[in-house]
């Protein structure tokens, strides 16, 4: 299943570097995104030949190690969808403001959201959250780890939610004050229309990535009031619904980004011509 992630995360990754009409700011975040969701796939599936495998404690290790790099790709697929938003922020609210709408400081955002989610995952590492289910073959969340567990999902899921709500909701009320003003600013209006329909693609990703961890709530909830433990069905679940999910947000972006999905058939037309 993660096949799909990686092929067309490569697409979209390879198709804007090696274009350079398409070195543009909003391909810089899309390749941003493509690269977290490419590294989630890639370590997942090195993560379950490795479960698979394991016999010893070496490769239990392994396993844990694996764990805490696919939380840091989450956590920068959700981080990037939020300077995505900032982004919008920066050309819809503080166009004036020159420098905010230069690659320097987009890059600089980028570094700091890659910083942010190397950091949370800490969390789930140092405080023994992450286990190996022998029954599973891959490594879980340990559910008695209540505060780590709340913490990180707050800080790695809540703070882009509601961050990328509220950006859109502010970028929303100033196109309707544009509404109320003279036709001098159409050409303002049309702008923050097309960015504002940005905005709502970003909505429909974090939607979707908020329905991959939805049964990982669900599980949370389970183990912090049931006497009896989560089924081992259960745990599958988070996992496959991460991973279909992934792969619908990599098909979302490429679908949606018509500049780099032109130039790759157009590619690909060339070669098979």
């Amino acid at each position: 299943m993660q096949i799909i992630s990686i092929i067309l995360s490569l697409i979209l990754i390879l198709t804007i570097i090696f274009h350079r009409t398409l070195h543009t700011i909003p391909n810089l975040l899309t390749a941003n995104s493509s690269l977290a969701i490419f590294i989630y796939a890639f370590v997942v599936i090195i993560q379950i030949i490795v479960g698979l495998q394991s016999k010893d404690k070496g490769k239990e290790d392994l396993c844990i190690f694996l764990s805490y790099f696919t939380a840091i790709a989450i956590d920068v697929i959700c981080y990037s969808y939020l300077v995505t938003a900032i982004s919008q922020y920066f050309f819809n609210i503080l166009y004036r403001r020159k420098y905010l709408l230069t690659f320097r400081i987009h890059w600089l955002i980028i570094i700091i959201s890659w910083c942010i989610s190397c950091f949370l995952p800490l969390f789930l590492y140092l405080s023994g959250a992450l286990q190996y289910s022998s029954e599973m073959h891959m490594c879980t969340l340990k559910m008695s780890v209540q505060w780590a567990l709340f913490i990180y999902m707050g800080a790695a899921l809540g703070i882009p939610f509601f961050g990328i709500v509220g950006i859109y909701l502010y970028i929303t009320r100033h196109i309707r004050r544009i509404n109320t003003m003279t036709i001098a600013i159409t050409t303002s209006l049309s702008t923050a229309k097309r960015d504002l329909h940005v905005l709502k693609n970003i909505l429909t990703l974090i939607g979707i990535l908020g329905t991959a961890g939805l049964p990982n709530i669900i599980l949370v909830i389970w183990n912090a009031f049931s006497l009896d433990e989560a089924p081992v069905s259960l745990y599958l679940i988070c996992v496959l619904t991460i991973s279909f999910c992934t792969n619908i947000q990599i098909s979302f972006i490429f679908v949606m980004n018509k500049n780099v999905k032109v130039v790759f058939w157009n590619h690909v037309q060339r070669i098979l011509h």
